[in-house]
Parts: structure tokens; C-alpha cells; sequence
């Protein structure tokens, strides 16, 4: 990761922006507060990242516990089919843009 302080990254915005699209930029202020600089694209995956490992660490909560039953076939099917009645209704109530 690139460092740079505030003032320089102030003088030098552009090369800055364009050096972030390839690697994080860690700025820091005179505080010594820091902020990093990154490509949204690589922040909107580290985001998703983030949620499905929380997800898992849930679910691996759940186990541990004895939250949880075995699947069975009717269970499956009954997850499914609420996913599908979830998804119709979404559908449903979107409105065109225009």
C-alpha cells in the first residue's frame, strides 16, 4: 500500500486518484488520522467479501450452538419455493425507469 500525507495528496489529487485505481493509497493528516484510498470497484468486492464472512461466521455460530436441524427434502423445498415467491414479488413491485 502507498502512504502519502494530506497535503500532498491535496497538491497531487490526480496522480493520486489514478496510482488508487491499481493499489490503496493510505493518506494520513498531521493528527495522525488516516484514511485509504481505493478503487470503488475494490471496495464494493471487499464489502461483499465482509458480508458473506460474517454470513458464515453466523452460520458456524448456529452449529456450534445446535441451531440448526438436518435438511430434508421438504425443508429444502419449502426454502426454495419462498426464494421464488420472494423473487416474483420483487419483480413485481420494481418500476421502470424513464
Amino acid at each position: 500500500m502507498d502512504r502519502t500525507n494530506a497535503d500532498q495528496f491535496r497538491s497531487n489529487m490526480k496522480e493520486w486518484m489514478e496510482a488508487a485505481s491499481k493499489e490503496p493509497i493510505k493518506i494520513t493528516r498531521k493528527s495522525g488520522e488516516a484514511f485509504v484510498l481505493v478503487n470503488a470497484e475494490i471496495f464494493e468486492k471487499m464489502q461483499l467479501d465482509l458480508a458473506r464472512l460474517e454470513g458464515l461466521t453466523a452460520s458456524l455460530v448456529d452449529v456450534t450452538q445446535g441451531r440448526v436441524s438436518p435438511a430434508t427434502e421438504k425443508s429444502t423445498a419449502e426454502v426454495f419455493e419462498r426464494a421464488k415467491k420472494r423473487a416474483l414479488s420483487s419483480r413485481k413491485n420494481k418500476k421502470a425507469v424513464g
